[in-house]
This record gives structure tokens, C-alpha cells and sequence, in this order.
């Protein structure tokens, strides 16, 4: 089954982005495929470089996505909220985009989950 995240809890105040991350490890231990994890509202602030609150959060989304080969989005409007701008603040192994390639995301996927 290819799944597709959407991830949008705070990483300090919400579970919501551990929880993806350990779905998303069950998930390709499983043999599922992940397309894309979509980090939205305030999961924005996971891709930013200089949140080192979220620093293991952070590299433990990154060696998945390495690993299992998927995208790490966020959102750009979510992101330039949060002061997020990929030349300056994007952490690496995140990518900035827009809602279209959420959209496409599900379109791709058999099931969109949301955290």
C-alpha cells in the first residue's frame, strides 16, 4: 500500500509528529511505501534549521525519508508564518512547497493519514 502523512502538531506541545514518525517506521517495516510527508500548521517548524528543540525529531525524519526514499514537505504558507525561507532556515532534508503537492499526494496514495 503507498501511504502519503500529514503531520500538523507542534513537536514540543503535540505528540502528533513522534506519532507519524513511529507510524511511519511501523508502516515501511511493514513494506508499505511512503510518497510524502506533509508537514502543515505548526509541524511546520520541524523543518526549521534552528529549532534545536527538535533536533532528534528532526534527524530521525530524515534518516527514515533517506532510508525508505520519501519527500519531507512543508508547507510554504505554514513555513513563512513561522519565519521558515528555504535559503536561510530550512533544515536539510526538508523541502518547502505548496498545497498542490498535497493534493497530489493523496492523489497518488492509496490512503492519506493524518497526525
Amino acid at each position: 500500500m503507498r501511504l502519503s502523512l500529514l503531520v500538523q502538531g507542534e513537536p514540543c506541545t503535540s505528540f502528533a509528529p513522534h506519532n507519524a514518525l513511529a507510524f511511519a517506521r511501523a508502516a515501511v517495516a511493514a513494506g508499505h511505501g511512503i510518497g510524502r510527508v506533509f508537514f502543515y500548521k505548526d509541524a511546520a517548524l520541524l523543518g526549521s534549521r534552528f529549532a534545536a528543540d527538535e533536533q532528534k525529531l528532526r534527524d530521525g525524519w530524515t534518516a527514515l525519508a533517506t532510508e525508505a526514499g520519501f519527500e519531507l514537505a512543508v508547507c510554504i504558507s505554514a513555513a513563512a508564518r513561522r519565519g521558515i525561507v528555504e535559503e536561510h532556515s530550512l533544515a536539510d532534508g526538508f523541502t518547502i512547497v505548496g498545497l498542490g503537492q498535497m493534493i497530489e499526494a493523496m492523489e497518488e496514495s492509496d490512503r492519506l493519514v493524518a497526525f
